[in-house]
């Protein structure tokens, strides 16, 4: 477990932080505004003798505007007095006619050289790294490269390249004593903040401490002076109040002991009439067991009677036997939806399967069996790859759900429109659409849930939309559904283009 850190160590140690950094970046402005003097005063001086330079060039030219030798004698005298590195002289073509820089290359570019020619104007480039910046390794120079005329006519361009090593000297001098007296200012601020903090914020606080440590351990009668700065005289005050108030809130502190264990007993009786709850939800995996159970019988009870129905002749035996085999294939339906709303998901085979194509397929077979000729089916599927991974029984199951559902609610005559698409790039959908009465608003949010239908009594278990809606999401997908009333409803299915 790490210590914490005391108060004072904390206030001595922000104090420094603050202080220095405050100190550092006002001798950082000082050294930049002195920086930035030095180099103007120099760039000045150095801007006046390249022009000089350059005229008294200009008087070494003859007539043929070809520079004499004696000017050359003038260059080579230029470095001592004025701090003169290197210097180049270029004729009117930018061809070099003399240097003297020790093998160094020029401090321009072609650019720069011909912007010079072209403009007739002295160019300058000064390279000055700031002291406190350790990774530049630069020289401190100036550059200026001077156009040279006879006559307001170019002949020439002189480049000069001047050492500013000494003002960065100048400057790493006044450095070291702004550094000292940094430490020295810094550390008399710092002795003397801590002197104040400590008589008017630390003792006062571990005042505090001491007298919550008695109320921590039940002694209330415990009082602060009211002495100091505003805030601490403040502060001492509202504990005073804190502890009047704690005394005063003791006694309705067990009042409202009393109050919450009456509370308690109530949350007991919530949570045991929680309990019968989930047990009543248990009788719903009884029912899908019972229906297992009932499946067997029931199979054998609907064998027997198809035997009767072909051991008697038309008649009222047959009538009666004929309704018998209705209404047990009626609970026969309801037990095998039972079973497969109870079902567990199973990793039943997967295999790569066109939307459009078994769409198609469950169309023609449905077709065939007559459940369509009461609609009007109108394809507007493209015949594009929509190939997505699943298990077929599963997809057609949910196909075939969805078709009758729409044959149902158009089962006066309608037409059921088939289309599907790409939402994205890895999303296919396909929407299955009827005109029929569609559904209310208040019940859109409830035709998923088990068991729920707005069919008459006899016609609908209420489980059709919500196996469908476990096949979907167990195939990775999900269904939407969007209906206006009087207009027909609308089911979309999306899937994750994925294959095997």
């Amino acid at each position: 477990m790490v210590k914490s850190v005391g108060l004072r160590a904390e206030i001595l140690l922000s104090l420094t932080i603050l202080l220095g950094a405050a100190l550092l970046l006002g001798g950082i402005m000082m050294l930049q505004v002195m920086e930035k003097n030095l180099l103007q005063e120099r760039i000045v001086q150095l801007d006046s003798i390249s022009q000089v330079l350059a005229r008294s060039l200009a008087l070494h030219y003859d007539e043929n505007n070809i520079i004499s030798s004696q000017s050359f004698a003038l260059l080579t005298e230029i470095p001592t007095p004025v701090g003169c590195n290197d210097w180049w002289l270029y004729d009117r073509e930018l061809n070099l006619i003399g240097s003297y820089s020790d093998g160094k290359k020029s401090g321009f570019s072609i650019s720069r050289k011909q912007l010079a020619k072209l403009s007739g104007k002295l160019q300058k480039k000064i390279e000055f790294p700031f002291l406190l910046n350790i990774f530049e390794e630069s020289v401190p120079a100036a550059f200026f490269i001077v156009p040279i005329k006879v006559e307001n006519k170019l002949v020439g361009l002189l480049e000069l390249n001047f050492s500013l090593e000494d003002i960065r000297s100048n400057l790493l001098r006044s450095q070291q004593l702004i550094i000292i007296y940094i430490f020295l200012y810094g550390g008399v601020l710092v002795l003397a903040g801590y002197y104040l903090l400590q008589r008017n914020v630390i003792s006062p606080a571990r005042n505090l401490l001491q007298a919550t440590e008695a109320v921590s351990r039940g002694d209330l009668a415990k009082r602060l002076p009211a002495g100091g700065p505003t805030e601490i005289a403040q502060l001492a005050l509202a504990y005073n109040k804190m502890v009047v108030a704690l005394q005063e809130s003791r006694g309705e502190t067990e009042q409202q002991i009393i109050s919450l264990e009456q509370t308690n007993l109530a949350l007991q009786r919530t949570r045991n009439e929680l309990i019968v709850s989930e047990k009543m939800a248990s009788v719903g995996q009884l029912a899908a067991g019972l229906a297992h159970e009932v499946g067997n019988p029931l199979a054998a009870l609907i064998g027997y009677l198809e035997l009767l129905r072909q051991m008697f002749e038309a008649g009222d035996e047959q009538d009666i036997i004929e309704r018998s085999l209705v209404e047990t294939n009626r609970i026969d339906f309801l037990v095998r939806e039972l079973l497969d709303f109870a079902r567990p998901a199973e990793h039943s085979e997967i295999e790569n399967i066109n939307l459009i194509t078994e769409l198609r397929a469950c169309i023609s077979l449905l077709r065939n069996q007559g459940n369509l000729d009461v609609v009007t089916i109108v394809d507007k599927l493209e015949n594009g790859d929509l190939t997505i991974a699943c298990n077929r029984s599963k997809l057609q199951q949910i196909y075939i759900n969805l078709l009758l559902n729409a044959v149902q609610a158009d089962a006066d005559g309608g037409e059921i429109v088939l289309s599907a698409g790409t939402c994205t790039g890895s999303v296919y959908w396909v929407k299955i659409k009827d005109s029929g009465c569609g559904i209310e608003p208040q019940h859109l949010r409830s035709i998923f849930d088990p068991f729920y239908t707005t069919k008459a009594p006899g016609q609908g278990t209420g489980l059709g939309l919500a196996i469908c809606q476990r096949l979907v999401e167990e195939s990775g997908g999900q269904i939407e559904v969007s209906s206006i009333v009087g207009e027909g409803s609308s089911f979309k299915l999306k899937f994750s283009a994925l294959k095997v």
